[in-house]
């Protein structure tokens, strides 16, 4: 199986992003709608997860 060349990465990591980031408008919309809630914080954590995560692993491709 041939690896992802550096453009599929680009066009996975644009994808992720625009789906975090839209979960992160979901979340603002809900604190701006009901307050900030301890749903809203575990949200927050769990979108910042993602985010380190996801960039994280396809910026940096594993050695050969």
């Amino acid at each position: 199986m041939e690896p992802f060349s550096m453009s599929s990465r680009l066009i996975v990591l644009t994808v992720a992003l625009m789906f975090i980031a839209g979960f992160a408008f979901l979340t603002v919309a809900a604190v701006i709608e009901q307050g900030l809630t301890v749903a809203s914080l575990l949200s927050a954590f769990i979108l910042v997860l993602l985010a380190i995560g996801i960039v994280g692993a396809l910026r940096n491709p594993p050695g050969q």
